[in-house]
């Protein structure tokens, strides 16, 4: 048998759930895992480690598998259903050794299957190897939070300061008359680039409350089609300055949503503006309003270039940089989509992409039906 020497233990002692029906086999790992430097608590159940869970988190748990009553399987289903206990690892230790067996064990959430007898060593090598990577996972997702908090910052400090631009610029442009051409197409450029340096800080601060807004979401119902001709509304000057005209059709005057006010304009207008920013001057953005059985559906397609097949699976991804590029300079995060689908989803609807009639982009969003 080949020799394992085990990892060494992290700085800090990590906890370790011990589950096994057999007294015995708890007392000999336990000793081996305290050797180690680790903290052991044990439980002779499933229902009995449920109990333990309840009061205390542990870094990793070792369970067998065949157990009366709630075997490890069943055991590790709860875990992985449960939003507090789902991301800790669980290693089974058993004497089955079919590879089907080890399949379930797998599928049924665990990181890791060792086989009794087992080798003292190597089940600490493993381990310490799931140990390690837990504490990579979440040091990565404190370094992730904390980055997102100091976007969040600087996104929204940058607000006063850009606004104050702008507004210097809207001023300045009251004056063009008077300036020679140089100068006026200079304060012309100094507004655009605002106006695109806002909207990524907006797009940025949209971001980070998506969650807030999904935990605030209050569904009621709500008229497809006048939050529609209000998202419509928002983006007619857009509209205007590149000859894009929009048209809607609805099938009914109203078609009632189950949806969330903020959030179903927040996605209509995200819809709508993308189509613009994408299509080319002169040509129409067209919206249908309809109805099935369950569900209000807004369709939008566009004389744009689309989204190529290879880059369709990219389409609702954060921070996405498509090929398809603005037609008129306008800015994209690459978050608008991202957002939509978020959304949406937090209401029970559903958003799709398809190739669209006239050869451009077609986006399909469903919301249940208000009763």
């Amino acid at each position: 048998m080949p020799t394992f020497d085990p990892l060494p233990g992290p700085a800090n002692s990590s906890l370790i759930l011990v589950v096994d029906d057999e007294p015995k086999n708890i007392q000999v790992v336990g000793p081996m895992l305290l050797r180690q430097g680790h903290e052991v608590i044990a439980a002779g159940s499933g229902e009995e480690a449920l109990a333990k869970l309840r009061s205390t988190t542990p870094d990793l748990v070792l369970m067998d598998v065949m157990m009366p009553g709630m075997t490890g399987f069943d055991l590790c289903r709860r875990l992985r259903s449960q939003p507090e206990w789902q991301d800790i690892p669980v290693i089974f230790l058993s004497a089955v050794t079919d590879k089907s067996f080890i399949m379930e064990a797998l599928a049924a959430g665990a990181v890791d299957y060792v086989t009794k007898p087992f080798h003292g060593p190597e089940l600490l090598s493993r381990v310490q190897v799931h140990l390690n990577l837990q504490s990579t996972r979440k040091r990565l997702a404190e370094a992730i939070d904390e980055r997102n908090r100091v976007l969040e910052v600087v996104a929204h400090d940058l607000k006063n300061p850009l606004g104050a631009v702008r507004f210097a610029s809207s001023m300045l442009q009251e004056q063009s008359a008077s300036m020679d051409q140089t100068h006026s197409a200079l304060v012309a450029s100094i507004g655009d680039a605002t106006d695109r340096a806002l909207e990524i800080v907006g797009s940025l601060l949209q971001t980070r409350q998506i969650e807030e807004a999904k935990a605030e979401m209050g569904l009621t119902s709500l008229c497809l089609r006048e939050y529609t001709e209000e998202a419509i509304k928002s983006f007619l000057p857009l509209g205007k300055r590149k000859s894009i005209a929009i048209s809607m059709e609805s099938s009914g005057e109203r078609i009632p949503v189950q949806a969330d006010r903020r959030s179903l304009l927040c996605s209509l207008e995200n819809l709508v503006s993308n189509a613009i920013k994408f299509s080319p001057h002169g040509t129409l953005v067209r919206i249908s309003l309809q109805r099935d059985a369950k569900s209000g559906v807004f369709l939008i397609d566009d004389e744009g270039p689309g989204v190529a097949e290879d880059e369709r699976d990219q389409l609702f991804k954060k921070f996405t940089r498509l090929s398809s590029r603005p037609t008129g300079g306008e800015v994209s995060t690459g978050l608008g989509l991202h957002i939509v689908r978020e959304l949406v989803e937090a209401m029970g609807g559903s958003i799709r992409y398809e190739r669209g009639p006239r050869g451009g982009a077609c986006f399909v969003l469903r919301l249940p039906l208000a009763e």
